[in-house]
């Protein structure tokens, strides 16, 4: 009798183990599932989270120089910058011969614009740079550059107006040394930019300079939103024409 008794206990711990077993099992299988439900539909969120991030476009602001020479056909020819020896150049400065005009890159032959590639409203400045230099051959036929003062400014042709007569840029270099353009502007496509002239004619009245002499020329273009920019970046709470952004 009490053999029976211990195996009847021994199949009800053995029916209970199964049991338990098979519930583990179960609530294990249940809880991969969830896992895998919580796994999959937060790396959707995120999915398409980035998605919405990466399709957004950034704004940005790029206004790029654009500077050539002109032959008598309107034929563009690239500027050369200033070489100091052999091969060795000074970046972004550039060679503008004021003795020969027959020279390709004559003062009057200068044409200077910027690329706007902006895809927000955009502010721009260019500051210039120009340096008078007088070569003398010495004796030993070494080379001697001197740089000379000048009075005043070079008598650029600058378009300060457009075909309708309306101011477009400000001369502010008397006081800050830069040029404004006055308009906010913006690219014309998502891959045409707008172009802006400011020297794209010639002067009437430049005189020749005497043999020896150069023109070093450089600029430095600062673009910024037109949306507090101006304000935060150049910290300027006014326009200098005396109005507000």
């Amino acid at each position: 009798m009490p053999s029976t008794i211990m195996n009847h206990r021994k199949e009800v711990v053995k029916m209970l183990d199964r049991s338990l077993k098979r519930k583990m099992f179960i609530s294990l299988a249940l809880l991969a599932f969830s896992l895998f439900l919580f796994v999959f539909s937060t790396y959707a969120w995120f999915t398409g989270k980035f998605e919405d991030i990466i399709n957004v476009e950034v704004g940005f602001v790029q206004v790029d120089l654009d500077l050539y020479f002109v032959d008598e056909s309107d034929n563009r020819i690239e500027a050369t910058e200033v070489e100091i020896l052999p091969d060795v150049y000074k970046p972004g400065i550039y060679d503008v011969n004021i003795v020969s005009p027959a020279a390709f890159n004559y003062f009057d032959n200068l044409r200077v614009y910027l690329q706007v590639s902006s895809n927000v409203d955009t502010y721009f400045r260019v500051k210039i740079y120009e340096q008078l230099a007088l070569t003398i051959v010495n004796y030993d036929e070494s080379i001697t550059e001197l740089s000379i003062l000048i009075d005043g400014y070079m008598p650029f042709n600058y378009q300060m107006k457009d075909l309708e007569n309306n101011d477009v840029w400000y001369d502010n270099r008397v006081i800050d040394d830069y040029m404004y353009y006055m308009d906010p502007v913006i690219r014309e496509g998502e891959s045409t930019p707008m172009e802006i002239g400011m020297i794209i004619s010639s002067g009437s009245l430049f005189e020749a300079y005497p043999v020896g002499y150069s023109l070093q020329l450089g600029f430095s273009v600062e673009a910024v939103q037109a949306s507090n920019g101006p304000e935060n970046v150049w910290g300027l709470t006014e326009t200098p024409w005396g109005t507000s952004w």
